[in-house]
């Protein structure tokens, strides 16, 4: 936990939760956390410069939400394949990625990115990148008028939730919760807007950037971190310890 701001103490160690818990699991967002660059914005700045601008003012003053903004941002566009994945190529992983992906799969967590973006891009990268895992997104595919228009569709939008993303994270976790009672389920971020519903829904929240500034303005705890290197190390010590306070 952040010792340096006011307001960040847990209720509740950690460790002690999870001692007491029945299983864990780890949701990860993908732009800028488990990829160094996010994707879509990049792209936006870098392919639709001026209408973005125009729209993220409108966001900023309540006339879109963030998926309305992406309806109106990407409907339309043009963009071929070949252009798209050599943009992509472009996207590197956090330093500790596959390492985050080797810990849960030899803990036997079960470990889910949960991204805003869309999936035609992340099974891009995982093709190019050599990883595999399990995620929910937005949805992303070549049609309409032409070959090369971007169609795109919601996740798994939630209405209850002020988020107003395509793919709400607080509504995935809060579902897990439900299937598999007693789950610590950890959300891993950076993004004030896409994230910090998962932070607030999950028992424990790593973040940095925007979604470290969300949390520390609602006196809400999280774990810092730089890379997800440092995800790993933090919840290499968290699991042995609950382990020492189950076996205690």
């Amino acid at each position: 936990m952040s010792e340096d701001d006011d307001g960040l103490t847990p209720t509740e160690d950690p460790a002690v939760a999870l001692a007491r818990a029945r299983a864990l699991a780890v949701f990860c967002d993908f732009d800028g956390t488990f990829s160094v660059q996010d994707v879509g914005s990049t792209l936006a700045k870098q392919y639709l410069g001026p209408s973005r601008i125009e729209l993220l003012g409108r966001w900023q003053s309540g006339e879109l939400d963030a998926w309305t903004y992406n309806i109106a941002l990407f409907t339309g566009f043009r963009l071929p394949k070949d252009e798209l994945h050599d943009f992509l190529a472009t996207i590197e992983l956090d330093p500790g990625a596959r390492s985050l992906l080797a810990w849960c799969a030899e803990a036997d967590v079960p470990f889910r990115i949960l991204s805003d973006g869309f999936d035609y891009n992340i099974d891009w990268l995982q093709e190019h990148h050599g990883v595999r895992f399990d995620y929910a997104s937005n949805h992303l595919e070549y049609g309409g008028a032409a070959d090369d228009e971007w169609r795109i569709a919601p996740g798994a939008r939630n209405p209850a939730c002020s988020c107003g993303t395509g793919t709400c994270k607080r509504g995935i976790i809060s579902a897990v919760r439900r299937e598999r009672p007693g789950t610590f389920c950890i959300h891993i971020g950076n993004g004030r807007v896409s994230d910090l519903c998962g932070a607030e829904e999950a028992d424990l929240a790593f973040a940095k950037e925007t979604l470290a500034d969300a949390l520390r303005e609602r006196k809400c705890p999280y774990e810092p971190f730089e890379t997800l290197d440092d995800v790993v190390a933090k919840l290499t010590s968290l699991v042995a310890e609950a382990r020492q306070l189950r076996e205690s």
